[in-house]
């Protein structure tokens, strides 16, 4: 079966839920969308990880319409002090201080387990009809017998997705340098900070 038009997304974990959902919402039901996550096969999800998410991104969360239902579960960051000593140092010189609101009463960031917010994204994304399938993209042309082949218009690899997808993406030459499938777009080191820039 071959299936046109579709928009691919690769791993990512809620930066790919997130960049499906922004992208759903944004062109319409009439481009399917289909993030493909070997993750996606644990429900509720099971990574064991926090991430800190700026307030841009948590602005992009709201919009994107989950922040409410992960909110009560999200600490406000209020400062941060990064230092290089140990606890028992008599001097512990800060190197880096985060403090503040990024808008009047609002904290710069808040912190939050990742399995909170995947859970959050998985059910707005089924809602949208945004199409989830539980593996991984192992080719971008293959057609192998029996395989559903998707011809799609872009394949984006998000942070989280199997470094071989990259090779499909932007395969290595012998001098290291990777010429970029111009159909494929990796979103490289997506952070939150980079998830807003791609989504601004």
């Amino acid at each position: 079966m071959s299936v046109q038009g579709h928009i691919v997304i690769g791993g990512g974990a809620f930066a790919g839920l997130a960049l499906a959902l922004a992208l759903r919402q944004g062109l319409g039901p009439e481009i399917p969308v289909i993030v493909a996550d070997p993750a996606l096969s644990s429900r509720p999800s099971r990574d064991p990880r926090a991430t800190a998410i700026v307030a841009a991104c948590r602005r992009l969360f709201e919009a994107l319409g989950v922040w409410d239902d992960v909110k009560a579960e999200a600490q406000p960051i209020l400062d941060m002090v990064v230092t290089d000593s140990k606890l028992e140092d008599a001097t512990r010189p800060t190197f880096l201080n985060f403090a503040g609101d990024d808008r009047a009463g609002e904290p710069f960031a808040h912190m939050i387990e990742n399995r909170r917010l995947i859970d959050a994204l998985v059910v707005r994304a089924e809602a949208e009809g945004i199409d989830l399938r539980a593996t991984t993209v192992s080719s971008y042309d293959a057609r192998a017998e029996g395989i559903e082949a998707l011809t799609t218009r872009a394949l984006i690899e998000a942070l989280g997705a199997p470094e071989d997808l990259l090779d499909l993406v932007a395969a290595p030459r012998d001098d290291g340098v990777r010429d970029v499938n111009p159909e494929a777009l990796r979103l490289d080191d997506l952070d939150s900070h980079g998830l807003h820039d791609v989504m601004a």
